[in-house]
């Protein structure tokens, strides 16, 4: 496209107002491309207008044919807010695009209720699935859910029922700016036992009050919380106060690309998704049993965007992953030379490598593939309280050394 071009991307806000630079560019369009409902709001007659495509990467094409016009594309309320902006600049060039937003549907809906949102999360569930919205979850938080056909009202009542947030209030902000426009407030009991039919545009706002019996509210999820298929807990995790350890050795970033080798029932994994969201993690595991209950916590706590879970052997299973700037190796076999080898051949330079160790064997392999790096050895000795009939008793744990390599 040349370099001159220019495409202007108009939010329209819920009832239809337009300011004076958006009506200008919608007076001078030769081509409208939005849904009928906005076409009919920007009225201009002269235009070729045209409606979204489907699938969407086709307007990339219809954009094409239509290069040498002044073309104007239609959005709902802030199109760089969950909406079409994003998907615009990376195909199109942002250099291309001119964005005019509105009032979002977010916002009009928080102004409808009277409440501030400065602080709630905008959370979209469009095209994603349900379960994410576990691993958003605290007490005492607003959100604003944008949602389809698979998150209606009532299935995210059920979602916060079933993770004991009965006592969640929502508001169904339906039709906003319409004739029909209608706001509704429900508890989660109440969406739940009654017959409610919902307006196919509205937006769901959430307010939480207390916290859930098992998603976590701070790093150090309780290890009787995660499903391992053994009682007390006793299955392949990593413990709370050694797994706490490993995730500030590990230190994940923003965008960082993770392994997690060896990850058992799915202990440091699942903490380290849930606290880094813009990550991206690769839990490897290759016992079929122990990968089911990796999977099962996986959906448990909500982190299906960003980890995802790998059945085999590393490292055959690793070949075809991106390069990591984090490792953790975990598990009773992981710390054989060749396998940490590997891992280190494949972290980006600046990344970090750790790994656990509990029998002398794995901690002398450590201790021998650190030698000569920048390193650090971190030994971790727990005790924990438990009856001894009337008496009280510290039950102490296998040591656990824990070992950080950072790659030059």
């Amino acid at each position: 496209m040349g370099s001159q071009r220019c495409i202007h991307v108009i939010g329209m806000s819920p009832d239809g107002a337009l300011s004076d630079a958006a009506r200008a560019m919608i007076d001078n369009a030769e081509v409208i491309i939005g849904p009928p409902r906005h076409q009919f709001s920007a009225s201009n007659m002269h235009a070729l207008n045209l409606d979204y495509p489907s699938p969407l990467r086709e307007l990339q094409n219809m954009l094409d044919a239509h290069k040498d016009k002044r073309v104007v594309i239609l959005a709902s309320g802030d199109p760089l807010l969950f909406g079409i902006g994003d998907w615009l600049g990376r195909t199109v060039g942002r250099q291309h695009l001119t964005f005019h937003p509105a009032t979002s549907s977010v916002q009009t809906a928080f102004a409808r209720i009277g409440q501030p949102w400065q602080h709630a999360k905008v959370v979209t569930l469009h095209g994603r699935p349900l379960d994410s919205l576990r691993s958003q979850l605290v007490a005492n938080q607003w959100y604003a859910l944008l949602t389809d056909k698979h998150s209606q009202p009532r299935a995210i009542a059920e979602l916060l029922h079933d993770v004991g947030m009965n006592d969640a209030q929502l508001w169904i902000a339906e039709a906003l700016g319409l004739a029909e426009e209608k706001i509704s407030h429900f508890t989660t009991h109440e969406l739940l036992h009654g017959e409610h039919q919902f307006h196919p545009l509205h937006v769901t706002l959430l307010k939480t009050e207390s916290a859930s019996h098992f998603l976590p509210q701070f790093p150090g999820i309780d290890d009787a919380a995660f499903d391992t298929g053994e009682s007390g807990s006793r299955g392949m995790i990593s413990k709370k106060a050694v797994r706490l350890n490993i995730l500030a050795l590990l230190s994940p970033g923003n965008g960082d690309i993770g392994w997690d080798v060896g990850a058992g029932c799915g202990g440091v994994a699942i903490e380290w998704a849930r606290w880094n969201p813009q990550g991206q993690l690769y839990a490897i595991e290759k016992s079929p049993q122990r990968f089911g209950h990796l999977q099962t916590n996986q959906l448990k706590f909500g982190v299906t965007q960003n980890l995802h879970c790998i059945l085999g052997s590393a490292p055959d299973v690793l070949d075809e992953l991106d390069d990591p700037d984090v490792i953790f190796v975990g598990g009773n076999d992981g710390q054989s030379s060749e396998l940490l080898n590997y891992c280190w051949s494949r972290l980006k330079s600046g990344g970090r490598l750790v790994a656990s160790g509990v029998t002398e064997q794995t901690r002398a392999a450590l201790i021998q593939f650190a030698d000569a790096k920048q390193f650090e050895l971190l030994e971790i000795a727990v005790a924990k309280s438990e009856p001894l009939g009337k008496q009280l008793l510290l039950r102490p744990q296998l040591p656990v050394l824990l070992m950080k390599v950072i790659k030059p």
